[in-house]
């Protein structure tokens, strides 16, 4: 009998371990969805970089919500993607104003 409720801590134990090690590697910003919707944040800067004038166009939808700021010599840009399940991280970018 007491064989079996060490043997059954031992297990309890490494489970639990177990499950600690698994959501400590398996959190949000290791899923696919997180490295997504940073690409796609990225992908409006560098198109505002290249042509500001089309970013309005194609990213001109109820998904995309773009901010300019200028504060100071610093222009800030800031882009908000959300979809119908979630709303994704903000991402600011500072460009020198010209």
């Amino acid at each position: 009998m007491l064989e079996s409720v060490v043997a059954l801590s031992i297990i309890s134990v490494c489970l639990y371990i177990a499950i600690i090690i698994y959501a400590a590697i398996f959190t949000p910003k290791t899923s696919a969805r997180f490295y997504y919707s940073f690409n796609k944040t990225n992908e409006v800067f560098f198109a505002m970089q290249l042509a500001q004038d089309s970013v309005s166009e194609r990213y001109d939808t109820d998904n995309w919500e773009i901010t300019d700021e200028t504060q100071g010599g610093v222009k800030k840009i800031t882009a908000n993607y959300k979809d119908s399940l979630q709303s994704y991280p903000q991402k600011s970018f500072y460009i020198p104003n010209e």
